[in-house]
């Protein structure tokens, strides 16, 4: 996020914050604040990097409380949907808009506000909106919804019903830098650059992670499973990327009155290349008919090869 956008936004979490009885101090970069409550000790980050945002989540941070080290809880505020984090509390836009406006309200009604975070103690006498009731729905990492059913069984082009599926993708980022060299030739490959594999047949293809958003998927959904794990995805794309910054060389030597060519394939390290992947779904209708039929829900094209591997109904 911009840098006016990241004041914004944690000046608007200092104050959610401090209306949950929380003492907020600034903390240095790349930390936005630090808050205390009795026995709560949280760390603030407000980012749209997914890398920036990564390593927040892969760092343990500690404090020292009279003579015993505590463990910082930490939360992330960030507006990018595409970005997951593991190891931390995360605030995308809709819990961003709806503790601001509980925050304003328990302040309009003197109250203190109770957030659900760990380590809290909950007896205040205001309290936020379902962060005591169970939540039922289902969200995951993925590309909206834009093509309606009655849409997507016309476009099928043969009778039966749609269901909507979900297919797992893993979506990746990668960093490539160093060089080959091969006698008097210095091959570059330095590049940056994204992409998604399809997590059941290991298909590849470019996905907008801009487009990607966490709401919750209708009720009656399925997601199907993945049949390729992290580690061997990382294993596929790294082999996809050599293979295609692979480049062939033509070098030239006269010997006497006779000219020769030599050819040779220079590739990358794989040592080189950094990838950074996060798991996200496609939408997909499903149109079972004589013949079964899938359509992209996001962008609306039929699906060349329909996948009909088991599902998890939600």
């Amino acid at each position: 996020m911009e840098q006016r956008t990241r004041e914004k936004a944690s000046r608007a979490v200092s104050d959610i914050l401090k209306a949950a009885g929380f003492d907020v101090h600034h903390a240095t970069a790349p930390l936005d604040m630090s808050a205390i409550r009795k026995n709560t000790y949280l760390l603030v980050m407000c980012t749209d990097d997914p890398e920036e945002a990564y390593s927040y989540s892969d760092t343990e941070y500690t404090i020292r409380v009279g003579q015993e080290e505590k463990v910082c809880e930490k939360l992330l505020v960030t507006f990018n949907p595409s970005i997951t984090a593991d190891n931390c509390l995360v605030w995308y836009p809709e819990e961003f808009a709806l503790y601001a406006g509980e925050a304003v309200l328990a302040r309009v009604l003197n109250k203190t506000l109770v957030l659900p975070l760990d380590g809290m103690e909950e007896s205040s006498s205001y309290k936020a909106r379902g962060s005591h009731e169970p939540d039922t729905s289902v969200r995951i990492p993925h590309l909206p919804v834009r093509v309606h059913r009655d849409e997507a069984e016309e476009k099928a082009g043969i009778p039966g019903v749609a269901t909507l599926r979900f297919l797992p993708y893993w979506m990746f980022r990668y960093s490539c830098r160093g060089c080959a060299v091969y006698k008097d030739q210095n091959i570059n490959f330095d590049g940056d650059g994204s992409g998604a594999l399809n997590a059941i047949n290991g298909a590849l293809s470019d996905i907008d992670a801009d487009t990607v958003t966490r709401r919750e998927i209708p009720d009656g959904s399925e997601i199907a499973k993945p049949s390729i794990n992290r580690d061997d995805a990382e294993v596929k794309i790294t082999r996809h990327l050599i293979s295609s910054m692979t480049k062939r060389v033509r070098i030239r030597q006269v010997k006497g009155d006779a000219i020769f060519y030599e050819e040779k394939n220079l590739s990358p390290d794989p040592d080189n290349i950094s990838l950074d992947l996060r798991e996200i779904y496609i939408p997909v209708w499903q149109i079972k008919g004589k013949k079964i039929v899938e359509i992209n829900a996001f962008t609306g094209k039929r699906l060349i090869e329909p996948l009909d591997d088991g599902v998890e109904v939600f």
